[in-house]
C-alpha cells in the first residue's frame, strides 16, 4: 500500500483510500484522480507527460493531492480528465479491485485487507477496456483508439490491445500531435469531428447521464470508507 495514500485512524485500522488524492506514480507511470460531485471516481492510468500538460499540470512536479475543496472546480476537472480516456470507477474501493485483477493476484485475494476478489463482479468490457486518445492542435476533432484487452477474458478477439512494443513507442510522443499520427497510423484509431458522435465503450459522454455506477452505485468517499471498514472487521474476527 502506498504511504501517502494511507489515513491512520486512532484506535482502529489504517484507511488506504484518499478522496484527497490528486497524483500518484507506479512502475507503469503515473495515475491522475479526479472526485465529481455526484460519487465514484475518475482515473487516468499510465497518464504521460503530455496529459499532464493537457490538463493545465505540471508533469515534473505535478500536485499529489487536491489544492482545494471547490467542488465546482473539481468537476470542471474531471470534465477535463473524460477527454483523455479516464474511467469512471463506482468507487476507489471497485479500481483496486478491479487493478488486482488485472495485476493476475489470486482469485481469493483479500484487497487492501477487506474484499475478497472471488466476491466482486468480474470486469466489466468498460472496466478492462484500453483507450488512447488524441487532441489535434488544431482543435479539430479528435482521435480515439480503442482495444479489448486479456487480462479478464477476451470478447473481441479481432480488436485486441498491440503488442507492449507498440505501446511503449506509443509512450514517447512528445506531443498531442505527434499522438495523434501515431494513434492513426499505427493504432488505426477512428477520428471524430465531434465526440458526441462517439458510441464506444469509453466514458466521454457519461457526465451529463451517469447516474449509477458500473456494477453497483457511485459510492461518496465517505460511504465507500465505510463499506470497507465493514469488511475489515468481518474478515478479521
Amino acid at each position: 500500500m502506498d504511504a501517502h495514500r494511507a489515513a491512520p485512524c486512532a484506535g482502529g485500522p489504517t484507511y488506504p483510500y484518499n478522496p484527497t488524492l490528486r497524483t500518484d506514480f507506479t512502475d507503469f507511470g503515473g495515475r491522475i484522480y479526479a472526485w465529481p460531485s455526484r460519487g465514484g471516481v475518475i482515473i487516468l492510468d499510465s497518464a504521460e507527460a503530455i496529459d499532464f500538460e493537457f490538463l493545465g499540470l505540471n508533469p515534473l512536479d505535478p500536485p499529489l493531492e487536491r489544492l482545494d475543496n471547490n467542488q465546482a472546480a473539481e468537476d470542471a476537472f474531471c470534465q477535463q480528465l473524460l477527454l483523455l480516456g479516464a474511467k469512471w470507477w463506482d468507487s476507489e474501493a471497485r479500481y483496486s479491485i478491479v487493478s488486482a485483477v488485472e495485476a493476475g493476484n489470486p482469485d481469493n485475494l483479500r484487497v487492501n485487507s477487506a474484499f475478497y476478489i472471488d466476491q466482486q463482479p468480474p470486469p466489466t468490457m468498460r472496466e478492462k477496456r484500453f483507450i488512447k486518445v488524441g487532441w489535434p492542435s488544431s482543435s479539430e476533432g479528435v482521435w480515439v483508439a480503442e482495444f479489448d484487452t486479456t487480462w479478464a477474458g477476451v470478447d473481441e478477439e479481432d480488436n485486441l490491445v498491440p503488442y507492449d512494443e507498440e505501446i511503449g513507442r506509443l509512450k514517447l510522443a512528445r506531443t498531442m500531435d505527434e499522438r495523434c499520427d501515431m494513434l492513426r497510423d499505427r493504432f488505426k484509431a477512428t477520428f471524430y469531428r465531434d465526440l458526441k458522435d462517439y458510441k464506444g465503450y469509453g466514458y466521454f459522454n457519461d457526465w451529463d447521464s451517469r447516474e449509477i455506477g458500473e456494477v453497483g452505485p457511485l459510492l461518496q468517499p465517505a460511504e465507500t470508507r465505510e463499506i470497507w471498514t465493514k469488511a475489515y472487521y468481518n474478515v478479521s474476527q
